[in-house]
């Protein structure tokens, strides 16, 4: 029998986080800002209405909220054409996610390790940590810039189509490199159990899982592009033929679980899983017009906003100005490590992506000259993916402990609501130049697919 006390938290979450969400909209913030203030509202850091159960014990909050992870996962690969962007403004986006994740990741986590160490953690564990963290803040966030593009009417520009790209690819790259770390810490974790690493042995297996999971992944690319869209395409047709959109989202529900589950016993996790069983039915015809509205319905109607309310839920901000300091002589006060860790990410994020766009750009060519700085201010702000595989660590133990502690989960919530406050910012000031024009729509051609105009129409 479900508690009242649970009833009345979705009640509470779902009534808050609309209200909030709608506001954040209305200042040009991603909704889910909305949905966090929600969990920090109604949590122990303000009103104390919702609390966290405690380690060990069922929560089942906590399990609605990690439906919402499979949700948001399996949106991502629905989103992912696989192959049309392949075509249209690859290198260009290849360029620019690779150089701006690769800054991001080497910085994050640097930084990460050396906090790791003041705070007396083992190298392991830090370094682990840091990779963690440093693949989850590769993920961006265009909403902010995909809207301010929708609300100028430039949706037809080299920016808007590049930005198309750039998320298609941002989504490849993280989750490939998320799953080469979990399989990592699956092993490292094994390793653990016998009290004493066998270096050589290690990084053996190390190599081998993840050359296996290389080739896992790119012969599964393979199987989508080329016969994924037919598999996917025959099997919805038979439920078609029941006459109802049910059948298709019962179906699609099916595969999204099934894939899950043999992920989860590939060792390749359940969220790989929600991510590659979307990229599956992405390629069917009845993705954007039956399965991703009523997914997204389902999805952003009640799993999301509570994963991202729960996610604020387990936020401590207070935590940032506890721990160890850095003593300062100069103005005779300890700076709590944990607050040069937000500040040092804040920057790090919106610096390294920002730099890596100018990179990419100037790497690739056939940009104007305002074009760079368009494309890279819309892509300062932190993603939400960010949360999604932060709240992963939360959920993964090495050595006993969380890889991804409360104050850490803070910390990353507080980059995404910053930049996102920020960024807006820098993208408005970059299009005010005189003389500027939107692009308008090509006379012989629709500027974009279906699929991704279907996507971003409703910004």
């Amino acid at each position: 029998m479900l508690e009242p006390g649970l009833l009345l938290s979705i009640l509470l979450i779902l009534v808050v986080g609309k209200i909030l969400g709608i506001a954040a909209e209305r200042i040009s913030l991603p909704s889910l800002v909305g949905e966090l203030m929600t969990g920090i509202i109604l949590g122990p850091m303000m009103l104390g209405i919702i609390h966290p159960a405690l380690p060990g014990t069922e929560d089942p909050l906590r399990f609605l909220a990690d439906l919402g992870i499979i949700f948001m996962m399996f949106l991502m690969g629905l989103s992912i054409d696989i192959e049309s962007v392949m075509k249209t403004n690859a290198r260009s986006a290849a360029s620019i996610t690779l150089i701006g994740a690769f800054l991001v990741f080497l910085f994050s986590t640097a930084i990460m390790v050396v906090v790791g160490m003041v705070l007396g953690q083992e190298l392991y564990y830090s370094v682990i940590q840091g990779l963690l963290i440093g693949i989850g803040l590769t993920s961006t966030s265009t909403v902010i810039g995909f809207r301010y593009l929708s609300e100028i009417g430039d949706r037809f520009s080299n920016v808007f189509k590049t930005l198309v790209a750039v998320e298609i690819t941002d989504g490849i790259f993280s989750i490939m490199a998320l799953a080469v770390l979990l399989s990592i810490v699956g092993l490292v974790g094994n390793a653990l159990q016998g009290n004493a690493i066998n270096t050589s042995a290690f990084l053996s297996d190390v190599g081998w899982s993840t050359f296996r999971l290389f080739l896992l992944m790119l012969g599964f690319i393979i199987f989508v592009i080329k016969f994924g869209g037919v598999v996917t395409d025959w099997l919805l047709g038979v439920s078609r033929r029941s006459g109802e959109d049910q059948s298709i989202i019962t179906l699609s529900l099916i595969v999204l679980f099934a894939v899950a589950a043999l992920s989860d016993w590939l060792e390749l996790t359940y969220v790989i899983g929600a991510f590659l069983a979307g990229a599956i039915l992405a390629g069917s015809p009845f993705s954007s017009t039956v399965i991703e509205p009523r997914i997204k319905a389902l999805g952003y109607g009640l799993f999301i906003p509570i994963f991202f309310a729960y996610t604020g839920i387990t936020m401590d901000f207070g935590a940032l100005l506890g721990g160890p300091s850095l003593y300062a002589p100069s103005i005779g006060l300890g700076v709590p490590f944990y607050l040069l860790l937000f500040v040092g990410l804040l920057v790090i994020v919106m610096g390294g992506k920002y730099l890596g766009t100018l990179a990419g750009c100037a790497l690739t060519g056939g940009f104007k000259s305002v074009e760079p700085n368009r494309i890279g201010f819309s892509l300062m702000c932190a993603g939400e993916d960010a949360l999604v595989i932060a709240g992963i660590g939360a959920t993964v133990s090495l050595g006993g402990s969380p890889l991804i502690t409360p104050q850490l989960l803070s910390i990353i919530g507080l980059v995404v609501i910053v930049s996102s406050l920020l960024a807006p910012i820098f993208i408005k000031w970059s299009f005010q130049e005189k003389g500027y024009a939107p692009t308008m729509a090509p006379k012989t051609s629709a500027g974009l697919n279906g699929k991704s105009k279907g996507k971003y129409k409703s910004l």
